[in-house]
């Protein structure tokens, strides 16, 4: 269907139909003033339309693009996992024995623990994580060694550069849990002290420092070597001649060793043990020597191809042979005034050569960055030093000419005029132009950064200032210079250690994209990684090479020499560099086994025969069959066969320990694995340890099925019915089913002998205008207690309605039956225009009127229930005529009555009295108010009284006379609201003020003040009715929900509930709260419940294996499944107030407008509903939620742990009270057994600064526990089960926290606001800040400086909001909590090891959910007292971002997000494959699309890609582009989540 005839079709579909006219007059029913029908269809609202249009616009899409979607999802994949398929098994066939950067790195550590070493390592692959592996074992035994009574001692962490210690200090401060301290000789005097290192060393556990300052201490005896457990030498290769390094081990490790006393360990770090040109074998042997350490080293360097630590590519950058170097006349200047200045020597000389090196204006340049006034004070006080010194004899007057002379020279500087420069020979040398062409080429300011190595400070000072210059046409590149400390006072001779620190801040976070660094970057000081270095001066040693090289470690990387056309000798330097890196490697392969980590086994085959308990696995059905052998390859395989991001290759991870002669291997695979680690049986050789861990691990995954019978991965087959894309069910998939539309109460029929009193009365009856009085709604049964609900009046009044059950019944006769029913069809004949025929025995219910005022205490009558009805009303009312006689009543007889209109049931009035001053022929008021069908009927009629109380048609009028005798009547429309229940309804604003004759107008017997009341029955009855449904169906579950919150849980009020941040269609008015906010609730609740069941009832499960589990208990489609087999969808309310219905069921209507919707449309009258599958399964949730909060008021979480069993209705969660979790806890062996001294402590420290006393040590130990670190050292597991654990508890806190503190705030403003409270960034600060990742244990590369990086950026930010509220005079802890918002993401180890310490606490508790709840209130709450100032962190989401963008910025309405799933080829989603597309429209078409593995990521990944193309548009072009013409109205009016959202 094209979209014209679509629009014509729906234009079609909501054409009202003509009223109907075959029936001039008769008895109708009440209707809205000025309507013609209740049940009138309204116009499909325009947006309506456009929804629909865009829908089929983006299903045609899908159809048009279907075959390349699905092809370029495909593509890169199937590539990318078939090659790494085939490199891990070569890998594996090739018998390696180290085959990832984890495990050479684990198994230098167990090198260092038994010896010492010198772990000579490139840059950037690990040394410094080696370091604090071995310092947190040697604190570890310290420990122990306390414990057992023995002297303290202490660990150095020693350095060659001052800008050493601050980095190493920051790394180990914020990756070790043990006091740190730092020491430079900066400090001054204060460290040579004795009392000062007394202090330190029993407040100390660890000192990073420089080599010169325990020298000096050693020297002083304020440190003696027995006090020492560690010594760690940072840049090993210094340790010659008379190096502090050196005279350390000389002059005090040396003799202390000769003694035969407890030396301490030493660990050197070096990426080469050379660095000069000297004989590598030699030079190795000294060092070795001199640090009484062997040299450990990775031979095969390939075990670095699978990580992001992978050689660049090198390169030649050749350049012109440059010219001799000359003299500017701007040098021969100050040559001639400054030349003989001895002072000037240096820079005399570096200006003349750069002519050469860099080129004219440079040369001249320097003299401007040089000879600044300052410089030029500083070059005069050097000058008159130079004659006080006495080395030169020179009369005075010859020191005021030189001092005149370097003022001349500074003037000339300043005067003269520099040209700008250009890219050409006459300015600039062709070395530097070749470096410009290169940056031009290679670095894409985008992707790339860049390192320019230079030799000397005024070079990197030079090109960094040139490539600034505008001329140079270099926009893009974002320059710096890094240089080293000085220890002068010439500004110009170096860097402060502050400003390194800045300008690799800088650099780390993008506002630098290439520096020009001296050797300070080359060695020691970490930058952040790069991939593009070019050496500007070529390198002198093998180490710079080596080092400088280090510093590209992307795998993209390219680094390039600068060299000559035609200097062999330069290109000689390069290949000798070469050759003695090649030579280095040779001598790595001469080191004997256990100081070599080879790449290779040699012959595996040979360990394997003299292996004694080599085993195999013969699988029964196939004969397939497992051996040592084949474990690495078929692991292998499996990993391969893992989702993983493109361009990432996983690997399994094998980590070594030696115990005794034995060794002990265990495999850890990916965390995305179903099974994370195994660990293998012990061998004589660590071949044969290795093969045993893949074969445990290979029987694991077989035994859990993720190897089929043939030892092939089933990976790829099993997930699939795992994933959420199959147990999610669909928002838009629609079916029709049964609704109840009576409750079960009004069941009972037959003619009853005792009847209940439930009392029905306004809790502020002045809002009706006139006096009124209570009603009864008698039943044969008792009726629950029921909550108030509001009912809404006109000029924004409102009053409470309370239904008051008693609990004692009434004996009734017949005649008192009858009574009763008399008077109940009597308001429905007088006041709502239904005259039913009477059948005391089908009535579901009877009313009566009360005696009693509203003001009486009701619920206090506990036993004479009938003395409250009033019976003479009753009585009376029974013996009246249908209508009072008016004729010959005195004048106090018409006032306060209530008038009928027998032929128009819509014109009721209640009179206020008599007129004699008027008269039947008077003219009515302008503005009387008429019903619709009165208009009709007075159409071509006097406007006088007497055709105003005529309702008749003009046939039936014209047989009337006209009696002027007839007495007038001043009387009150009454205005009939549609829906009382409706706040937003507003009835409309007339004078209701008339005048009435009594011709055709009726008397009602009803009382006034019963009439009054009455009319609220329609909207009484339809709330009663609603809450007695509601509550059947929750006693059907079993659930003794708080009424009103039973009615929210499953109230859905539009067609599209579940779609929060989306435009509600077909809203049902006046249906009070939705299940919205009471499913966010439950939500969290199922999720943390169930989470909490798999804990305890499978103790030895893995998180992956947890995740799979819950998903199947916590699904849509599963919940879905559950609630209809409880018929939980018949007693859904989806249908609003309808004037219609209320009525008892059962009864003939005798007179009166019948229910045509009962006849079928829209199902109403039919019992029938439509409903989403989805919105099935979220009142499961809501109704989850309300037995929360209505567990809440009991102190206690049994009914909603209730009502997540009947839901999920699985073996996995069978209880029935919160009890029931823990008694199903077994604790497992690790947990309760024997702690170490360690673990202890660690115990302690927690309870010192949380508070909180840990009965198990090693549970709070498993909760620092990193995935990467192996479970063989302590046979403890990893923090991942407790991290799952503790997930679910703070989810569920917070969301308690935010439920209850904001009661009106909608579900998405909820889930955003949560994200912050939850988001990896907060809880990466709140880490920092409670000090865990000094606890965490862990053998990931690269992870402690990542730490070391992120802490020190938490707390700067931190310190600044502190210093922020200070200047504003609010003091320092008023600082603004949300000062993490803008600092970089934390690692994600931060945030895990928060949410596995919550679950630990939990876990050791007794699964007291209150210790979460205290450690939410002492730790998070602080943080989110005001949520508004989070209000930005939620819309920086990028759906959220692209909303606001297009209607704020653009002024944009007509664009919306739609997702849909793609069908795979075969049927089934791969796993890992994007299956969920999500289309961006723009005025009808799709503008932009991407496809992820749900419909969540979908949308995030198309909001960034049109993002890219909309930030760099102007409104104008935007508006062309897009063909948009909305208007600022539209798009103000346009709510910009309404279009998308983001959860």
């Amino acid at each position: 269907m094209s979209s014209s005839n679509l629009s014509k079709a729906i234009d079609q579909g909501v054409t009202m139909e003509p009223p109907s006219s075959t029936e001039e007059a008769g008895h109708s029913s009440d209707s809205e003033l000025g309507s013609d029908s209740e049940d009138d269809t309204p116009p499909q609202p325009e947006n309506v339309k456009r929804k629909v249009l865009d829908n089929l616009n983006f299903s045609q899409f899908m159809r048009d693009h279907q075959e390349n979607i699905y092809a370029s999802r495909l593509t890169s994949a199937t590539r990318d996992q078939d090659m790494s398929m085939l490199r891990l098994a070569q890998e594996a066939e090739s018998e390696k024995i180290i085959s990832s950067p984890r495990e050479y790195q684990t198994e230098l550590f167990e090198r260092a623990k038994q010896k010492n070493i010198i772990a000579v390592l490139d840059t950037g692959t690990g040394k410094t994580l080696i370091a604090a592996l071995l310092l947190r074992h040697i604190l570890e035994q310290e420990l122990e060694d306390r414990h057992a009574g023995k002297p303290h001692r202490i660990s150095f962490f020693l350095v060659d550069k001052v800008a050493l210690v601050f980095q190493q200090y920051e790394v180990l401060r914020a990756n070790l849990d043990h006091p740190v301290q730092r020491f430079h000789g900066d400090l001054g005097g204060a460290t040579l002290s004795h009392d000062f290192w007394k202090e330190r060393l029993e407040g100390s556990m660890v000192i990073v420092c420089t080599a010169e300052i325990l020298l000096s201490c050693l020297h002083h005896s304020f440190v003696h070597m027995e006090q020492i457990n560690l010594l760690v030498f940072d840049e090993a290769h210094h340790t010659k001649k008379n190096h502090p390094y050196a005279r350390i081990i000389k002059d005090f490790y040396a003799p202390f060793e000769k003694e035969g006393r407890r030396c301490p360990r030493i660990l050197g770090m070096t990426a080469s043990p050379v660095d000069s040109k000297t004989d590598v074998t030699t030079a190795a042997a000294k060092l070795e020597g001199l640090l009484h350490c062997d040299i450990v080293t990775v031979a095969d360097d390939s075990v670095f191809t699978k990580s992001s630590m992978s050689k660049p590519v090198e390169d030649i950058l050749e350049y012109n042979v440059p010219p001799a170097p000359f003299e500017t006349p701007l040098w021969q200047k100050l040559h001639q005034l400054i030349g003989h200045n001895e002072v000037f020597t240096r820079l005399l000389a570096y200006s003349r050569d750069s002519t050469a090196e860099l080129g004219r204006w440079c040369a001249d340049r320097v003299w401007k960055m040089c000879l600044t006034e300052q410089e030029a004070q500083t070059m005069e006080a050097r000058t008159e030093m130079r004659f006080m010194s006495g080395k030169v004899d020179l009369p005075i007057a010859e020191l005021d000419a030189e001092r005149a002379a370097v003022r001349e020279a500074y003037d000339i500087v300043v005067d003269h005029v520099l040209p700008e420069p250009k890219h050409d020979m006459f300015h600039l040398s062709s070395k530097v132009q070749a470096l410009i062409g290169a940056l031009r080429e290679h670095l894409d300011s985008e992707q790339n950064k860049c390192i320019i190595f230079v030799e000397q400070r005024l070079t990197a000072m030079l090109l960094a200032d040139l490539l600034q210059q505008p001329t140079m046409n270099l926009p893009t590149i974002k320059v710096g210079a890094l240089l080293g400390a000085s220890k002068t006072s010439t500004a110009k001779a170096g860097m402060s250690l502050r400003d390194q620190f800045v300008t690799m801040h800088r650099f780390r976070n993008g506002d630098l994209n290439c520096i020009l660094a001296t050797s300070v970057g080359e060695e020691g000081i970490d930058i952040p990684d790069c991939n593009i270095i070019i050496r500007f001066d070529l390198c002198k040693t093998v180490i710079q090479y080596i080092q400088s090289r280090g510093r590209a470690r992307r795998k993209d990387s390219k680094f390039f020499h600068m060299v000559e056309s035609a200097n062999h000798g330069q290109l000689q330097s390069i290949f000798d560099n070469e050759d003695s890196e090649t030579r280095l490697r040779e001598f790595y392969n001469t080191l004997s086994e256990d100081r070599l980590l080879a790449g290779r086994d040699f012959n595996i085959d040979y360990f394997l025969s003299k292996e004694k308990s080599y085993r195999t696995y013969i699988v029964p059905s196939t004969r397939a069959k497992l051996t040592y052998k084949m474990s690495l390859s078929i692991l292998a395989n499996f990993v391969s066969t893992l989702p993983r991001p493109i361009d990432v290759v996983y690997t399994a991870d094998y980590i070594m320990r030696q115990i005794g002669r034995d060794f002990e291997c265990e495999v850890i695979l990916p965390d995305n694995s179903p099974i994370k680690g195994a660990i293998g049986r012990r061998a004589a050789s660590k071949q044969i340890a290795k093969c045993s861990a893949a074969f445990e691990m290979c029987l694991q995954l077989k035994k859990k099925k993720y190897l089929d019978d043939h030892l092939q991965s089933t990976f790829m087959k099993k997930l699939p019915s795992m994933r959420n894309a199959q147990l999610a069910i669909s928002s838009k998939k629609r079916a029709e089913y049964t609704m109840r539309t009576k409750p079960g109460a009004w069941d009972s029929r037959g003619m009853p002998t005792r009847l209940f009193l439930t009392v029905l009365k306004m809790s502020i009856p002045e809002v009706l205008d006139r006096p009124s009085r209570p009603l009864a709604i008698l039943t044969r049964q008792p009726l629950p207690q029921l909550a108030k609900f509001p009912l809404f009046f006109s000029h924004q009044r409102s009053s409470d309605v309370e239904c008051v059950p008693l609990q004692y019944a009434i004996d009734v006769s017949p005649a008192e039956v009858e009574l009763v029913d008399y008077f109940t069809l009597k308001v429905f004949d007088d006041v709502f225009s239904k005259e039913y025929r009477s059948n005391c025995e089908q009535m579901a219910y009877f009313l009566a009127p009360l005696i009693q005022a509203r003001s009486f205490d009701f619920a206090s009558v506990t036993h004479d229930t009938r003395a409250l009805i009033d019976w003479d009303c009753l009585y009376e009312l029974q013996r009246a005529a249908r209508c009072l006689e008016w004729e010959n009543q005195p004048d106090e007889f018409f006032e306060n009555k209530f008038i009928l209109d027998p032929h128009d049931g819509s014109r009721k009035f209640y009179t206020v009295g008599r007129r004699d001053d008027l008269k039947p022929t008077d003219m009515e008021p302008p503005g009387v108010p008429k019903t619709q069908a009165s208009r009709r009927a007075l159409r071509n009629t006097p406007t006088d009284i007497w055709n105003y109380s005529i309702s008749l048609w003009a046939k039936a009028r014209a047989k009337l006379t006209v009696r002027l005798d007839l007495p007038v009547v001043e009387a009150e429309f009454i205005l009939i609201r549609q829906n009382l229940l409706d706040e937003l309804e507003k009835p409309p604003d007339m004078d209701r003020k008339c005048f009435l004759v009594f011709q055709t107008l009726k008397f009602s017997p009803l009382p006034v003040d019963i009439v009054a009341m009455a009319y609220n029955l329609p909207a009484i009855i339809y709330r009663i009715e609603t809450s007695l449904i509601v509550q059947d169906a929750c006693k059907s579950l079993s659930l003794d929900i708080h009424p009103d919150l039973a009615l929210e849980a499953m109230t859905k009020d539009s067609d599209n509930t579940e779609e929060h941040a989306e435009e509600q269609i077909n809203v049902q008015r006046g249906m009070g709260k939705n299940y919205e906010r009471l499913e966010f609730l439950g939500d969290s609740f199922l999720k943390m419940s169930t989470t909490i069941a798999l804990f305890a009832r499978i103790p030895e499960g893995n998180e992956f294996q947890y995740h799979v589990d819950r998903m199947l208990l916590i699904c849509n489609k599963n919940l879905f499944n559950n609630a209809l087999e409880l018929k939980l969808e018949e007693s859904i309310r989806s249908k609003g107030f309808n004037r219609r219905i209320w009525y008892p069921d059962g009864l003939e209507l005798l007179r009166g407008k019948k229910n045509t919707s009962i006849l079928g449309k829209k199902g109403v009258g039919k019992g029938l509903h439509s409903l989403a599958d989805k919105s099935i399964a979220d009142v499961c949730e809501a109704l989850i939620g309300a037995s929360y909060l209505t567990s809440n008021e009991r102190d206690d979480f049994d009914l909603a742990i209730q009502a997540v069993t009947k839901f999920v209705n699985h073996k996995n969660h069978t209880m029935m009270a919160y009890g029931d979790y823990y008694a199903e806890y077994q604790i497992p062996e690790w947990q309760s057994a024997e702690s170490t001294a360690v673990q202890r402590v660690l115990a302690d420290q927690i309870e010192e600064r949380l508070g909180y006393k840990f009965t198990y040590p090693r549970l709070l130990r498993s909760a620092f526990m990193h995935p990467s670190y192996g479970t063989m050292y302590e046979r403890i597991p990893n923090y991942q089960r407790l991290e799952f654990l503790g997930d679910s508890l703070l989810d569920m806190i917070c969301v308690d926290f935010l439920f209850h503190r904001y009661p009106s705030a909608d579900p998405q403003w909820l889930t955003e606001h949560k994200m912050a409270m939850v988001s990896n960034q907060f809880l990466g600060c709140l880490c920092v800040s409670l000090g865990f990742q000094t606890h965490m244990l862990s053998m990931a590369g690269g992870l402690q400086k990542e730490i070391a990086e992120y802490v020190a950026a938490i707390e700067a930010a931190q310190a600044a909001a502190e210093e922020e509220a200070e200047s504003a005079n609010l003091g320092r802890a008023s600082y603004a909590r949300n000062f993490w918002v803008e600092v970089q993401k934390p690692p994600k180890a931060l945030p895990d090891i928060v949410e596995s310490y919550v679950g630990a606490v939990f876990v050791d508790s007794g699964f007291d959910y209150g210790e979460v709840r205290r450690f939410f209130e002492a730790h998070v709450q602080p943080y989110f007292e005001d949520m508004h100032i989070y209000d930005t962190f939620a819309n920086r989401h990028p759906v959220t971002f692209l909303a606001n963008t297009l209607q704020v910025r653009f002024g944009c309405a007509d664009w919306r997000l739609l997702v849909q799933e793609v069908a795979e080829a075969d049927g089934a989603a791969l796993v890992g494959r994007q299956n969920v597309l999500c289309g961006v429209m723009i005025h009808g078409r799709v503008r932009e699309h991407a496809t992820a593995a749900s419909g969540r990521y979908a949308k995030v990944a198309a909001a960034k890609k049109i993002m890219g193309a909309l930030q760099a548009m102007s409104v104008d072009e935007f508006k062309r582009a897009f063909e948009c013409r909305c208007s600022p109205e539209e798009a103000r009016e346009s709510d910009p989540l309404a279009h998308a959202t983001a959860v």
